[in-house]
């Protein structure tokens, strides 16, 4: 824009424009040439020395991952809730005996090959030699609802990175044992998409900086394929009904790797009848025996529980077949009594709960009491700690709000970079014109001698820009970019180095040459030539330098990164690119006009000025298109107005993960269980079943979600169920 204002000033005639040409076309194949010097290096084979560096790097990443996971889960203390397992009463996959004798892939070292008995019952600690040990490579965990799957499947990442790092495992066959990953089977069309392609799509997401890049696709492509990672799928029952068959025989077909699929049961064998896991072995998680969920329940208590934890404790062990019991004969329900009754509430209410129609609470109705106590819990002040930062009432409908949305998308993954899908892309690219065009127009009225109409013109034009690039750009990159955090500490190194030397001198070379050989009058010369060819150099040695220090701390950089995490670091991604794109561009273009200009003085001062605030233009047209923290904080903002959520989204989010409402996998939220998240969404399970054949539609049609009203007493209205829950109901008998 400001080369276009200023053009009569800075060209002149045809032959002044000479230098800025020859300047351009240095730039470019500057640029050209480091493009297709990568490409080369992406185009190399990788190593086996490179595979098993990564595969290390990985299963670090991995084990802090779960670590923290598991964590959060209360899987590491106390003791784990004793769970077992047993050979499926319903046919989920092949025969024991067929699983064992197939020669999909031999033991992993060290361990005994799994036979049919051994595949009869056990119970968690035994999955790891289960896992390990079976020749079929292929593993189905099924269980009911809330019956610790997704807890049994941490264990097991932890136990078989322990194992693969353990002198168990000697140091020549450690790259035969492969790292295992957990996805969620959500997103993956299975008739559209072949498994690899979406897994390494989701090695590059949940793992960006040890994937980054083309060789980074490759390198997770060639791991997939030489099975240096087991891949863990959650949630068969997840994706819609149709597709369960389907994923079914494309596992079976294309799956070149360890493989654990986690399903509910009911949902499997449905799909099983349909389609078979070939060679698959299954094992049904079973439900906690009422005498083992006493003796956990004490081991969470002090050494003399309270009158309220020793009556529950008595009543689980002399009627085992009472509704109470039937209520905690899961690991859900435990730790969700374990969790939401601190010191001093009384938990011997669940022994008198009644219903709504004055009678003893059922099974159903106890799960749904502690349910509702996740939220009364978390967001329920305690004498010597701060208040929560949001009420109970603000969180259960923000939470609500939430939940409905991803219910009607039919996901359990809550991804900060795609709310702004929930959104109205049109608002989104207007709000980007006119704040970019606004700042752009008014930035345009400190240069000398601005017209109304040049600065109103100016700034459309950059809003234009902008708007168009974060709604397209934005599209195409499916996730956040990150950037290590001290990135700087890259600038010296040797390849930063050598791509400052080598597009410096390449740069200055041909624009020197070009302009002193083929420059005619004041544009040629050996002087101007010297001159235009350390400018360029200059510029062009600085941006590349700049750019392949990032590029390279974001290769080097390997931490899996949380939500908030990701969200900060790319924002710090898109300023910093956006600045390094403003300083080459303010850089180049100065050196240009002062070689064309060819004097000193008050031109070259208009010039200093006039790149500078040519600078600040790119830059802020570059950060809506290289952040996606814009779009999804134009989303937030959305949201707040349509729903009545927090401003401060993200800053919500982080608190419900703080206050255990929410849990993490990589980047992503989701709720801490996905019954809190269909009640939340006004689902009874029931009308659960059918959220799966809605989110079909979700694609081609979008319906306007139902806001909770506030009723006079201050409760939460949500419309979808036709229920009203107020704090009082939370807090239950």
């Amino acid at each position: 824009m400001w080369l276009a204002a200023h053009g009569k000033s800075l060209l002149g005639t045809a032959e002044d424009a000479w230098p800025l040409i020859a300047g351009v076309v240095g730039a470019i194949v500057t640029v050209t040439g480091w493009v297709l010097a990568r490409m080369r290096r992406t185009r190399a084979a990788v190593t086996e020395d490179e595979l098993g560096q990564v595969a290390d790097r990985l299963a670090k990443d991995v084990e802090d991952q779960w670590t923290r996971g598991a964590s959060e889960r209360g899987l590491l203390r106390p003791k784990p809730i004793p769970v077992r397992w047993r050979r499926p009463t319903s046919p989920l996959a092949v025969r024991a005996a067929d699983a064992a004798d197939s020669d999909q892939f031999e033991p992993l070292p060290g361990l005994a090959a799994a036979t049919p008995e051994r595949l009869q019952e056990g119970q968690l600690d035994d999955l790891h030699e289960l896992y390990g040990g079976l020749r079929s490579g292929q593993l189905v965990i099924a269980g009911a609802p809330g019956s610790g799957k997704s807890g049994a499947a941490v264990l097991l990442i932890l136990r078989a990175l322990d194992y693969r790092k353990s002198k168990s495992v000697p140091e020549k066959d450690r790259p035969q044992v492969p790292v295992p990953v957990m996805f969620t089977l959500q997103g993956w069309d299975p008739k559209t998409e072949r498994v690899e392609v979406w897994l390494v799509g989701r090695l590059r997401q949940d793992y960006p900086l040890l994937f980054a890049g083309k060789r980074g696709k490759r390198t997770a492509r060639d791991m997939l394929i030489q099975g240096k990672v087991a891949v863990i799928l959650d949630g068969l029952d997840e994706i819609p009904e149709d597709l369960r068959p389907a994923a079914l025989e494309a596992l079976s077909q294309q799956a070149t790797f360890r493989l654990v699929l986690l399903t509910r049961s009911a949902e499997m064998a449905a799909a099983a009848a349909k389609a078979v896991l070939l060679d698959a072995a299954a094992i049904e998680l079973q439900d906690i025996d009422a005498a083992d969920a006493a003796a956990y329940l004490a081991r969470t208590q002090p050494d003399r529980p309270s009158d309220g934890w020793q009556k529950l404790i008595d009543r689980l062990r002399d009627k085992p077949r009472s509704p109470l019991a039937h209520a905690l004969n899961n690991p859900l329900m435990l730790t969700l009594v374990r969790d939401t009754y601190r010191p001093g509430d009384d938990v011997g209410e669940l022994l008198h709960l009644r219903n709504a129609a004055g009678r003893s609470a059922s099974g159903e109705d106890i799960v749904g009491h502690l349910l509702d106590r996740v939220l009364l819990t978390a967001y329920t002040q305690r004498p010597g700690e701060s208040p929560p930062p949001y009420s109970l009432g603000t969180a259960q409908h923000a939470l609500g709000q939430i939940a409905t949305r991803m219910n009607r998308d039919g996901t359990r993954d809550l991804p900060w970079w795609k709310v702004p899908e929930w959104a109205n892309s049109a608002l989104t690219f207007l709000t980007t014109f006119l704040a970019i065009g606004i700042v752009v127009g008014l930035a345009g009225m400190l240069l000398p001698t601005p017209s109304l109409a040049w600065c109103a013109l100016l700034g459309a034009t950059a809003g234009l820009a902008a708007g168009t690039a974060s709604i397209f750009i934005n599209r195409i990159w499916k996730g956040p970019k990150q950037i290590a955090q001290r990135w700087w500490r890259q600038l010296f190194h040797r390849r930063a180095l050598r791509a400052l030397g080598l597009s410096g001198l390449l740069g200055g070379l041909y624009c020197g040459l070009l302009v002193g050989f083929f420059g005619t009058g004041d544009q040629g010369g050996l002087a101007v030539g010297l001159k235009a060819g350390l400018g360029t150099g200059l510029a062009s040695g600085l941006a590349v330098w700049l750019v392949v220090a990032i590029t390279r701390a974001e290769e080097g950089n390997t931490k899996t990164l949380g939500p908030l995490d990701s969200w900060r670091n790319d924002l710090r991604f898109g300023l910093v690119i956006a600045l390094v794109v403003a300083f080459g561009f303010a850089l180049f273009t100065l050196t240009l006009t002062v070689v064309a200009s060819g004097k000193e003085g008050p031109g070259a001062a208009v010039s200093v000025e006039g790149a500078l605030a040519t600078a600040f233009w790119i830059a802020l047209m570059s950060f809506p298109a290289t952040s996606k923290t814009w779009s999804s904080a134009l989303g937030f903002a959305q949201l707040a107005r349509s729903d009545r959520t927090p401003f401060h989204l993200m800053r919500f989010l982080e608190d419900a993960h703080k206050r255990n409402v929410l849990r993490t996998v990589g980047p992503v939220y989701q709720f801490r269980h996905a019954r809190l998240q269909d009640r939340l969404a006004g689902q009874d399970p029931a009308a659960a079943k059918g959220r799966n054949e809605m989110s079909r539609q979700a694609s081609t049609r979008r319906g306007r979600v139902q806001r909770p009203k506030p009723t006079a007493e201050g409760s939460v209205q949500l419309e979808a169920a036709g229920q009203v829950l107020t704090e009082d109901d939370l807090r239950g008998p």
